[in-house]
């Protein structure tokens, strides 16, 4: 078994063990969020991460902060990755977006030439 096999085998039993209904709609919503903010533009986003980084979180708080890198123009002369943070509130079976953050690392920048 591959480890990245492994890897996914195991976030999906840590989600299912802490309530990952949650972490699935916390992550859904996120997506759908930047979606809508990044309409047009090409990223990606692992959802493995984004399940591990909520799958250790207190189920019963009505936040979940999710976190994983985002990749912006994969494969291209302009491929960027930034961390792509979310919060989201559940309010019984729904959930809303309510800080969301592009955090930029120093070293991505491109300096001037």
């Amino acid at each position: 078994m591959s480890k990245r096999v492994f890897l996914s085998v195991a976030i999906l039993v840590l989600a299912a063990c802490s309530g990952g209904g949650r972490v699935e709609l916390a992550i859904d919503t996120c997506m759908g969020e930047v979606a809508t903010r990044l309409q047009g533009k090409s990223f990606e986003v692992d959802r493995a991460q984004l399940a591990a980084s909520g799958a250790t979180q207190d189920a019963g708080k009505e936040t979940l902060d999710l976190s994983a890198p985002i990749v912006f123009d994969r494969g291209l002369a302009s491929e960027l990755t930034q961390t792509l943070r979310c919060t989201v509130r559940f309010d019984g079976q729904t959930a809303s977006v309510i800080n969301l953050q592009f955090i930029w690392e120093l070293g991505e920048l491109k300096k001037p030439e």
